[in-house]
């Protein structure tokens, strides 16, 4: 490319001086030469030019081109990642009465307000049906200060009590073989 650069220039100061030496005090037939050279490095320039703007667009095409590709392979490896992640922590399956009972147990602590808990559980929400919402959620891989903290709702300087009350219901589920 910098062999067309080079060309470019050379027909450009070439075409240059031929213009000014025929503008220059010589005799005519040598400003007759001096047009037609000068015509003729013109001519050459604009085709040289034209082949220059032409290299130029592909090269600008094709890098586009490769960045596009790269964007491309970034959003397949990442949608790859993202499918085999997916079907190792994908959703467990469970059997439809347990999935049930999870499904109510965890329409009622979501729709249950945080500024009405007391420190027992309510009496509305089943021993088994809170038991089998946390084993779920401890079998799903959330720890069990994700569930003290936001199922039980016991955090700062309640957590010793929630680790407890976990203890609790973990030991009675077992107990009762839910």
């Amino acid at each position: 490319m910098a062999d067309r650069w080079l060309k470019t220039n050379c027909l450009l100061a070439t075409a240059s001086a031929f213009w000014l030496a025929a503008l220059s005090p010589i005799p005519q037939i040598g400003q007759g030469i001096s047009y037609g050279l000068g015509l003729v490095a013109s001519v050459q320039l604009v085709q040289e030019s034209r082949r220059l703007m032409i290299q130029d667009a592909r090269r600008v095409a094709l890098t586009v081109m490769n960045q596009e590709l790269e964007h491309l392979e970034i959003a397949l490896h990442t949608q790859q990642q993202e499918q085999a992640l997916y079907e190792v922590y994908g959703s467990p399956t469970y059997p439809p009465e347990v999935k049930d009972e999870l499904t109510k147990s965890l329409e009622h602590l979501y729709q249950e307000p945080s500024a009405e808990r007391v420190d027992q559980l309510p009496t509305s929400t089943s021993d088994k049906s809170l038991y089998l919402v946390v084993k779920a959620l401890l079998e799903a891989g959330k720890s069990e200060t994700f569930v003290i903290e936001e199922v039980l709702k016991f955090r700062g300087r309640r957590f010793a009590e929630g680790k407890q009350q976990l203890q609790q219901i973990l030991d009675e589920g077992q107990r009762n073989e839910w």
